[in-house]
């Protein structure tokens, strides 16, 4: 006797059971992107990161390995203004035409090359970066919460089922960027000054945001080393006596820059731009609380 199976019933056989309860997956690039995408996707989605915690995304050498983890991911999150511009590469490698790439630095006022403001009597350099946008939008929460928004946005339009999680995550999240916000203005409202010199151009959206000034730079970017000319002019702005504190970074040695520090019996104070790190939900907090201490005793001679 034969056997038959209708013709419907034969095409659900055939086809793999869709899973209703599937997460989209979604790659970040570097640390800080990681965090705010976790804290909006919270366990609605998976969310990995491509550069390792030990690694920064200026000088990240891309894999033929990545590009199988962009073929796999849904999303792609992404910092932008020029800074994973090496990603290019992976994208068009991978070939996902389904792939949505989101630039966290879209509707942000980008600020172009070093935005140094010398003190009065002090010289600088031209800026060599002149032509492109400053890339570390991050460390300002103002902007943060602009990427957060952004990146709600996206999960929305990609994954609505998920729609009312990802928007009460974010109010969540963004409610916690608006009180930290609100921490760094109070602590920073009465510093005697706000004269900045930090080891490389990573400051100027926290600085426009919070009133201070970048006066100088010891590295114009990372791995340069400063010129001649470029010390100089480091000397000449500290012996003006309107600078508080160097600002060195974990990620790079601030041997060269304590040189100076004790010829003019300046400090010099890390500030972590937060380029590498653990990327977990309570890392940019964290980090930023840290700075913030680490910034308002060194401008009440805190050492």
């Amino acid at each position: 006797m034969r056997f038959c199976l209708p013709l419907a019933a034969l095409l659900l056989w055939l086809i793999p059971a869709f899973d209703g309860n599937a997460r989209i997956a979604i790659l970040t690039t570097f640390a800080p992107v990681h965090c705010f995408t976790a804290n909006v996707a919270g366990d609605a989605a998976d969310v990995s990161v491509l550069v390792p915690p030990n690694s920064g995304p200026h000088d990240y050498s891309f894999t033929p390995a990545d590009i199988q983890k962009i073929a796999k991911a849904d999303v792609l999150v992404i910092n932008g203004a020029g800074l994973e511009n090496w990603l290019q590469r992976g994208i068009k490698g991978a070939g996902g035409k389904n792939l949505l790439v989101v630039d966290t630095s879209a509707g942000i006022q980008l600020i172009t090359g070093l935005d140094v403001r010398p003190l009065p009597g002090v010289r600088s350099e031209p800026d060599p970066d002149a032509g492109g946008p400053n890339p570390h939008i991050w460390l300002s929460p103002i902007n943060a919460i602009k990427q957060v928004e952004t990146i709600r946005d996206a999960l929305v339009s990609r994954d609505p089922a998920n729609a009312g999680i990802y928007r009460a995550n974010a109010d969540t999240y963004v409610a916690r960027l608006k009180d930290l916000d609100a921490q760094i203005r109070t602590a920073t409202a009465s510093l005697p000054n706000k004269n900045l010199i930090t080891f490389h151009d990573t400051f100027p959206y926290f600085a426009r945001d919070y009133g201070f000034n970048v006066v100088a730079t010891f590295e114009e970017f990372p791995g340069k080393e400063p010129s001649p000319r470029t010390i100089e002019v480091l000397r000449k702005t500290i012996a003006t006596g309107n600078v508080s504190a160097l600002f060195s970074e974990p990620q790079y040695s601030p041997k060269a820059m304590q040189v100076i520090g004790k010829e003019f019996k300046v400090p010099v104070v890390q500030l972590d731009p937060m380029e590498t790190g653990d990327g977990a939900k309570d890392f940019y907090e964290r980090v930023t609380r840290k700075n913030l201490d680490a910034l308002v005793a060194a401008f009440h001679g805190v050492r």
